[in-house]
């Protein structure tokens, strides 16, 4: 079961379907019209507790499916009261994909257009390199779903993006840049011809609505599928985030270094330490935080370079004080 959003007369309307296998194709259907606010058919008794009203657990009841709770809980999920989401937030894990071993055969592809718009949800990147190398882990989520519910998946997935991500987003998942030459096509996607872009995306978009193989399973009504409208709005009333070649070059830089993590501080040679506070090593490990932090000041006073003192020494000095003072922290 999933939750399905669906626009009707300029209305937002909620609806609880089912994806279901048909001979070996996987379909989806509607279990029951939760109208426009899902969550008057929660019921609170009092406390932290809370029940699905009785004409949810029959409508599901009667499609043959178990309503059990956490089901259900994963439908409405986001209705729930949030001091009441909190509490079983550690028991109940809404949208937890199934196991990677699970994935059933009548589902062995994952489609291209689902990769990129995993990859670039995931991480943000235009360039997805192989991807064909994305890891069961990544594409899971997709497996034991109809195309109407990996639809609904990411309608509610894309709602994390910025609007100055919007245009970025549908030049990456529609892979717009393998139609350019140019080196900086994928880095700088401003920087090219705006009218060969925007046919190069119409007929992307129109290949994608004819491809039956990709909607297998969904009632086609004609015309451009309703699920790809959005991308179209995004792609014409967008535009790509405007910035310097040197705000993009910093960017790039930090990204490149975020998993850099700053060495471990060596622990304090105290044979060492002794020597340079002129105090045996057992005086040392007994002295507390402020005696040392007074002989530490009488020693950095004599031995700083504004003092003529010896800079190397006044350094090893302060290195072993900030060593053993955290020591003595702990």
């Amino acid at each position: 079961m999933y939750l399905a959003r669906k626009t009707i007369h300029n209305r937002i309307c909620y609806f609880i379907r089912d994806s279901y296998l048909d001979g070996d194709t996987l379909k989806s259907r509607d279990v029951f019209n939760l109208g426009g606010d899902p969550g008057r058919h929660i019921v609170y008794p009092g406390g932290n507790g809370y029940y699905y009203d009785d004409e949810v657990v029959a409508a599901v009841e009667k499609c043959e499916l178990d309503p059990g709770s956490d089901d259900l809980d994963r439908v409405f999920w986001d209705f729930l009261d949030p001091r009441i989401r909190r509490v079983i937030k550690g028991f109940q894990r809404p949208g937890k994909a199934a196991p990677v071993a699970a994935e059933p055969d009548l589902f062995p592809h994952i489609h291209h257009f689902d990769k990129r718009r995993l990859h670039f949800l995931k991480f943000g990147d235009v360039d997805p390199g192989n991807i064909e190398s994305l890891s069961p882990k990544m594409t899971r989520v997709l497996y034991h779903k109809s195309r109407d519910e990996i639809e609904q998946y990411f309608a509610a997935e894309e709602r994390i993006l910025k609007p100055t991500e919007l245009r970025t987003y549908v030049f990456a998942i529609f892979d717009l840049q393998r139609h350019f030459t140019e080196r900086f096509a994928r880095q700088f996607p401003q920087g090219l011809s705006v009218e060969k872009m925007d046919a190069c995306f119409v007929r992307d978009i129109c290949r994608l609505n004819e491809n039956e193989a990709f909607w297998k399973g969904m009632e086609r009504a004609g015309g451009l599928e309703e699920y790809l409208r959005k991308y179209v709005i995004m792609h014409f009333d967008s535009e790509f985030p405007s910035g310097s070649p040197m705000g993009d070059y910093l960017r790039d830089f930090m990204n490149a270094r975020r998993a850099h993590r700053w060495p471990a501080p060596r622990p304090v040679d105290m044979d060492a330490a002794s020597e340079l506070f002129g105090v045996s090593r057992q005086e040392l490990q007994a002295m507390g935080r402020r005696r040392l932090t007074r002989l530490y000041r009488n020693l950095a006073l004599r031995h700083h370079p504004d003092k003529g003192g010896d800079g190397a020494l006044f350094g090893r000095l302060t290195e072993s004080y900030q060593g053993l003072l955290k020591r003595k922290k702990r």
